[in-house]
């Protein structure tokens, strides 16, 4: 008889395998692929053709939150400084102001059209939805748009990636002023948010700092233990931030830019596993997110999560882009279009677990509603950044775009293979130059990495511990060379 746990796995790697297969041809027309995890989630879930049973709402919450800090610390590491800092203050004023102002204005407007819910709800929904979203922004940059203004990405992904925890915040106080009637005052108000920013933004520079210093010089034993360590410490900086209330969606976002932005051991396999590994979280999560969702529920709230999305889209955002960037050295299009790269994905999902978690009786109604907001901003905004641009003119020329390689790909060849060598602190060959380790004819050394220096091999290079070395050769003779530098002294 088969247990329980195979047909779990067996449905759930299936549906994961199956939803992957099927955004490379939903990706061919333009939509975000993770709108599609989020779609087959629904409608593998309970009341979709999939018939899988799953209303945990504060197991969803916590898997949400979990990816989301692993998504915030990624998106922190590529965030490229140098390339970011002259435009530091547009990115601040949008994080800041420009979240502030989008869930004022949506919640007035949300207030005015559908007046049966109160001045504080409407204020709950809007704060819920002001942040855009890091998963979407970032994947969208990854998997497209890759001929936009490196600024102007910039920018977007910044404030995706620090807006989240203003959008925490916002929620927290009105599902607070909704819980406690009206006695969560002005100075509870502006201690909150003051300590959520503050000790956010100094518990993420420490602990950036500390974790490049122990990667730096603490010499472990085995290379695959310096991923584990990192891996680690995302939680442990949310945690350790949220418990000294300060706001750990910004800490670890803080914490991925100070240890991105400098040299440390393994940096370049650190990246690639953080990439596949924030790629398993994301669609673990949109999948969870969608098996929530009722899709007969939508269907009864179809009209005004549409008319929400939409003042959201082409009001809300519009309004609270221009005034946050008045004065800031952009022109009318980049405006326009960072205005529509205002995605909503998971973010605003897992804020609206929360007045399900603090018990709110109409908790589970807003909870559909956000969903399909971002419905609507997935599949109107999403798909269309690319036009976007595009309508706008900013897309640069291939002329102008300088191609810059960002890592290599295992190239396969008849015979042979490319393959990556590390090479240990204490090996044989430290100190050795080429000429002098003894290879087969068969191989060739193409490229040696030293830290962030690229050296292109002579015979004359000497071998440091810690380089990563890419050798072209035959298949038969890899092994040997494996053995070669790989023999310890």
């Amino acid at each position: 008889m088969i247990d329980d746990f195979t047909i779990q796995a067996l449905v759930v790697s299936a549906l994961v395998i199956f939803s992957i297969l099927s955004s490379k041809l939903f990706f061919r027309f333009g939509f975000p692929i993770l709108l599609v995890f989020l779609t087959f989630g629904m409608f593998a879930g309970s009341d979709g053709p999939g018939g899988l049973e799953f209303s945990d709402f504060s197991l969803s919450q916590s898997i949400g939150i979990f990816a989301l800090i692993y998504i915030l610390f990624l998106g922190g590491l590529e965030s490229e400084w140098d390339s970011l800092k002259d435009f530091l203050s547009s990115g601040l004023k949008l994080s800041l102001v420009g979240t502030v102002l989008t869930a004022a204005i949506l919640g007035i407007l949300i207030h005015l059209i559908f007046p049966v819910l109160g001045f504080l709800e409407s204020f709950l929904l809007g704060s819920i939805v002001s942040a855009t979203d890091a998963a979407s922004v970032f994947n969208i940059f990854k998997t497209g748009s890759t001929n936009l203004p490196t600024h102007i990405k910039k920018i977007i992904e910044f404030e995706s990636g620090s807006n989240d925890a203003v959008g925490v915040l916002l929620t927290t106080i009105f599902v607070n002023l909704i819980l406690s009637e009206n006695n969560f005052n002005g100075w509870e108000f502006a201690r909150f948010f003051t300590m959520q920013i503050l000790v956010g933004v100094m518990m993420g520079f420490s602990f950036g700092m500390s974790i490049l210093y122990l990667m730096n010089t603490v010499k472990l034993g085995y290379d695959g233990l310096y991923l584990v360590f990192i891996t680690a410490s995302v939680p442990f900086i949310y945690a350790s931030t949220t418990i000294f209330q300060g706001n750990g969606f910004l800490a670890v976002y803080i914490a991925g830019i100070i240890i991105g932005r400098n040299k440390f051991i393994h940096k370049k396999s650190i990246f690639r596993f953080l990439n596949g590994y924030v790629w398993i979280l994301q669609i673990g999560m949109f999948l969870c997110f969608g098996l929530l969702v009722y899709p007969s529920k939508l269907l009864n709230i179809w009209f005004p999560g549409l008319l929400i999305g939409i003042l959201l889209i082409v009001v809300a955002r519009p309004l609270s882009v221009f005034i946050s960037l008045w004065g800031e050295p952009l022109s009318i299009k980049e405006k326009w279009f960072i205005s529509w790269v205002g995605l909503r994905g998971a973010s605003p999902i897992i804020l609206a677990t929360f007045p399900i978690a603090q018990g709110l009786v109409w908790g589970e109604l807003l909870f559909h509603v956000v969903f399909f907001v971002v419905l609507v901003s997935l599949l109107i905004q999403g798909s269309l950044i690319q036009r976007a641009a595009s309508f706008l003119g900013i897309i640069e020329s291939e002329n102008n775009r300088i191609f810059q390689p960002r890592d290599f790909d295992n190239i396969e060849f008849p015979g042979m293979t490319l393959q990556e060598l590390i090479v240990p602190y204490n090996a044989k060959v430290i100190d050795r130059a080429l000429f002098e380790i003894k290879l087969p004819t068969e191989s060739h050394i193409l490229l040696v990495a030293r830290g962030e220096i690229f050296l292109i091999p002579s015979g004359n290079t000497q071998i440091k511990g810690g380089d990563v070395i890419w050798i072209l050769a035959k298949d038969e003779v890899m092994a040997e060379i494996g053995k070669t530098f790989m023999e310890i002294g």
